[in-house]
């Protein structure tokens, strides 16, 4: 059961800047619902001897309401330049049934989990990062600094303590998109970039 991850991740969302899901239970959508989307670049990992390191994930969920009231339905994409068997662990670490922060936060807020995919997805960074998942999606981010250069960042917030993520950087997402035949199409304006470091 043993794993660990540790990467960079962008996040895309449903509602304008910033996504009130992030600052807790007693905020609504932008919309009355919620979809939001990560991508998860994984540098270093390893689970029950298969090294995970260089292996990209993303994932979406949508929910009829606040993120943290749940029955959310949720889809992996698992990169098609992973083998088989780093695909199997990938799948089991994020859809929670390896333990750690994925089953105990994801356990109860998605309810139905749709059939992972293989895809293409392609994650960049520097200036602008980018994530595509074939011709689902497409997000482009422009990250928020003030006039000095210093990045604009969120820490304290009770859905990073959930996810346990020390900070994000917040983004603009603006003209990004989210198109899942079996989910809700969305746009998504409002973005940010985190790092994270897991286990279980």
């Amino acid at each position: 059961m043993a794993w660990h991850i540790s990467g960079k991740t962008t996040e895309l969302c449903s509602c304008k800047l910033m996504c009130p899901c992030w600052l807790g239970p007693d905020n609504e959508p932008d919309q009355g619902w919620c979809a939001g989307a990560f991508g998860f670049d994984i540098e270093r990992g390893e689970s029950d001897g298969v090294d995970l390191g260089s292996t990209r994930v993303a994932l979406t969920a949508e929910w009829p309401g606040n993120f943290f009231h749940g029955n959310g339905t949720a889809r992996l994409y698992l990169d098609e330049s992973a083998s088989a068997e780093q695909r199997r662990e990938l799948e089991a670490i994020f859809g929670g049934k390896k333990g750690g922060m994925f089953e105990a936060v994801f356990g109860g807020v998605i309810s139905e989990w749709l059939p992972a995919r293989t895809a293409k997805v392609e994650i960049g960074w520097g200036d602008s990062p980018t994530l595509r998942v074939d011709d689902i999606a497409k997000v482009q981010l422009a990250p928020l600094n003030d006039e000095a250069g210093n990045e604009t960042r969120v820490t304290g917030a009770v859905g990073l303590g959930a996810l346990q993520v020390e900070s994000m950087h917040l983004a603009n997402a603006k003209g990004s998109r989210w198109s899942d035949p079996d989910l809700r199409a969305w746009d998504g304006d409002s973005g940010s970039l985190q790092s994270f470091d897991w286990r279980a």
